[in-house]
């Protein structure tokens, strides 16, 4: 599930749309998504709805993709989480959360988390640099309940901190990949700190 229904309002207008190495933003994070392991790919949209799906036209090549607008997306991540949990329903094990906003994640990272989830009996699943926990995670489907009972502008880190004894931490010692974009100057970084590998 790729979250992209935000407001961008740190950024100022809508950031998903921005072009990074020729693409618009949103179009990297699921493209990962769509070569890696993933069964389904459902993106929850929300701002300027219409736009953002249209930007991800060339990546719609066959079934595993889908969309679903969360109306209530001005009332922060938790609808949007929300909304693609009931989009999905409930006959799947697990569901991959991913942002929108962090173009440089790639379908090896993606797939090394799924493979981390399979191998493991703990039902949360995600990545850390530094000790810290990084995005995107996933969450077997004990905890659909819990994230569906979310409010306000708030993703998982509640039920990971919750749960502490039941996630799989991978570590990765890039952070590069798990940065995100909420501001003009955080694009300009990681275009400079990309540089290398897209050139």
């Amino acid at each position: 599930m790729v979250l992209a229904a935000g407001e961008s309002s740190r950024f100022g207008r809508n950031k998903l749309l921005e072009p990074f190495y020729g693409r618009p933003l949103v179009h990297h994070a699921v493209a990962a998504a769509m070569d890696s392991r993933l069964a389904r790919v459902v993106v929850v949209l929300g701002n300027e709805s219409d736009r953002v799906e249209a930007a991800l036209a060339p990546l719609d090549r066959d079934d595993r993709l889908g969309f679903v607008v969360n109306e209530a997306f001005a009332a922060g991540q938790s609808t949007s989480v929300i909304a693609g949990l009931n989009a999905i329903g409930d006959k799947i094990d697990a569901v991959m959360f991913l942002l929108a906003d962090q173009p440089a994640v790639t379908a090896t990272i993606l797939d090394r988390l799924i493979a981390a989830f399979e191998g493991e009996d703990r039902m949360i699943c995600l990545p850390t640099w530094g000790g810290q926990r990084r995005n995107p995670v996933i969450f077997g489907a004990r905890y659909f309940p819990a994230l569906r009972a979310l409010t306000g502008d708030a993703g998982g880190r509640s039920v990971i901190e919750t749960n502490p004894d039941d996630v799989t931490a991978v570590p990765f010692d890039d952070a590069i990949p798990f940065r995100d974009v909420d501001r003009e100057d955080d694009l300009e970084t990681l275009v400079h700190l990309t540089e290398g590998e897209r050139s």
